[in-house]
């Protein structure tokens, strides 16, 4: 997670009615609160990030220390929430006593404002909710409670028109809410069924008069809405079987809006859930289409970012190619589920000196560094991309300490994470551990090093040569341990292509022979045993190297 702490001039303070325009952190403009305040929850504001091209984001700001205290503990098991029905969490940003929460934004309308225009089918609800609980899963797989499930929090998306999970402001962490809070979740997600068939239940728990339904559909509600333990689903999979019996329409109904209506629902399709006043001012009320639109709007005009790349501030204006090109890049960013937050810092921490950027465009520049780095992080196996921005050395200690214990020695383990982070580090941060935000490739490298390496132990034995042929693949490296007689010298001979290297460590750590090109080598018995030795491959194709070792008791 990355926390970010700053400040707001006075000028720029914050009022409960306003702050439009506010730029947190000289990157998050904020557009509109959409909700709030409220002690609990906070506020809901419509935002863009500035260093993204003016792309959308939703923040929420907690002034109040419990709604901090609960939101700051569980933020970081959102931000490893992977499902494309629920928007990435990014960073969670502190000034001036408040926090600041920034998460994806979501182009659509929520159903309780679709609920104004119309009733829904009972075909339509029941897709939904099998739409809707394979979310609600990941959640419950992560330890997380929604605790505010209704239609304020559901969105239907303009792209795709599937539903989407908000957040709501009352997530909490399983173990720290009451023992059926999971259970609350599925109760809120059945009473919000009922909603919108037009219920709700009544205050006695008993089914709305006039309502009919399926006889599986139906059963399936009241046990979604039953107080009784022994009738409630234990967990989201088994309301999911039990649906699985429950006929299901061929495709998803549309929606359709009367004409007198669109006009209003065009205006509130990007609020995520928001009722805007029913007093519209009738030049604002000239803004028609979807929340699509208001992107595409964006695009038409040159659009003016804040930057302090480099020392610099001043306000630089994208091209409506550019500003594309740096859409698709985020784009890009999303799909391989990076957190957007660390990614920028990144590129910020990678910008060239104020001298160089003079030369070309600041814009420009940015993006192309940007492209750079997403080409690096492109190739890291999704488990460990995902993870980006939250990595430590706890994350690679556990496999540091079990090839210790097999001994190989700290250095060796060091330099095999050297080698495994040339393709995601520039080759002037190689070889040492640098500091954030590069901290975490080097870390990535060293998980995906450390796993992948395989251990060969050799023994070399006196007047009999050992040999062993062995594939390295594209930017890797192989490790060798050789068991050597006391007292007598190794004599080794390793070849492979000219891109590979190698390089011997004694029994304690040092060096023995420094990384160079594959060669014969003798090292004396005083190095000790077992000697470790690394072959790297500096290629783009894997390939194979042979070697051959004697242990020389003559040398004594």
């Amino acid at each position: 997670m990355r926390q970010t702490i700053g400040t707001i001039s006075p000028s720029m303070r914050l009022n409960p009615l306003s702050g439009s325009g506010t730029v947190l952190v000289e990157r998050y403009r904020l557009e509109e609160r959409l909700s709030g305040p409220d002690p609990l929850r906070g506020s809901l504001w419509r935002a863009v990030d500035v260093m993204a091209g003016d792309l959308p984001v939703a923040i929420r700001q907690l002034e109040t220390s419990e709604s901090q205290e609960r939101l700051q503990g569980v933020w970081p098991h959102m931000q490893m929430l992977s499902h494309p029905q629920s928007p990435r969490c990014g960073e969670l940003v502190e000034l001036d006593g408040a926090l600041w929460l920034v998460r994806d934004w979501q182009d659509g309308i929520s159903y309780d404002l679709l609920l104004h225009q119309r009733r829904f089918s009972a075909d339509e609800v029941l897709l939904l909710l099998r739409q809707l609980l394979p979310v609600l899963a990941v959640w419950h797989g992560r330890g997380l409670v929604h605790g505010d499930l209704n239609a304020r929090h559901l969105l239907r998306r303009n792209s795709d028109g599937l539903p989407v999970l908000l957040e709501g402001g009352g997530v909490q962490r399983q173990g720290t809410t009451p023992l059926d809070a999971p259970w609350r979740d599925l109760h809120d997600l059945g009473l919000t069924a009922l909603v919108l068939l037009g219920g709700p239940a009544s205050e006695d728990g008993c089914w709305p008069e006039g309502l009919e339904l399926e006889a599986g559909f139906r059963q399936v509600l009241e046990r979604l809405l039953s107080e009784a333990p022994e009738r409630r689903f234990a967990e989201v999979a088994e309301v999911l079987q039990v649906l699985e019996s429950v006929g299901l329409p061929a495709s998803e109904p549309e929606i359709v809006v009367s004409a007198r209506s669109s006009r209003v629902l065009a205006r509130e399709q990007g609020a995520e859930g928001r009722l805007w006043p029913v007093v519209v001012v009738l030049g604002l009320s000239a803004l028609v289409g979807s929340a699509i639109g208001w992107l595409l709007l964006s695009r038409s005009s040159p659009v003016d970012i804040a930057s302090d790349l480099a020392g610099h501030k001043p306000a630089v204006s994208l091209a409506p190619a550019a500003l594309d090109h740096r859409q698709q890049l985020f784009s890009r960013l999303r799909a391989l589920q990076v957190n957007r937050g660390w990614f920028l810092q990144l590129v910020d921490a990678s910008q060239p000196s104020a001298e160089s950027l003079e030369a070309a465009p600041l814009p420009r520049a940015w993006t192309e560094l940007a492209e750079e780095w997403l080409a690096r992080i492109e190739q890291l196996p999704p488990t460990i991309r995902v993870r980006l921005g939250r990595l430590s050395d706890g994350d690679w200690e556990q496999t540091r300490q079990a090839l210790v214990q097999q001994g190989v020695h700290l250095h060796v383990v060091e330099h095999l994470v050297s080698a495994g982070s040339h393709v995601l580090l520039p080759r002037s941060m190689q070889g040492w551990k640098p500091a954030e935000p590069f901290l975490q490739l080097w870390i990535a490298a060293a998980m995906q090093s450390l796993n992948d390496v395989e251990i060969v132990r050799l023994k070399a034995c006196p007047l009999e040569p050992t040999n062993t042929s062995l594939r390295i693949p594209a930017g890797g490296a192989r490790l060798l341990l050789v068991e050597v007689p006391a007292r007598d010298t190794l004599a080794l001979d390793i070849s492979g292509t000219p891109l590979m290297q190698m390089m011997v460590f004694g029994a304690s750590g040092q060096v023995e022979g420094e990384r160079g090109p594959l060669r014969v080598t003798r090292i004396a018995p005083e190095a000790g045993s077992p000697l470790q030795v690394l072959v790297f491959n500096e290629g783009v194709s894997s390939d194979a190297f042979t070697l051959v070792c004697l242990a020389d008791p003559r040398d004594q």
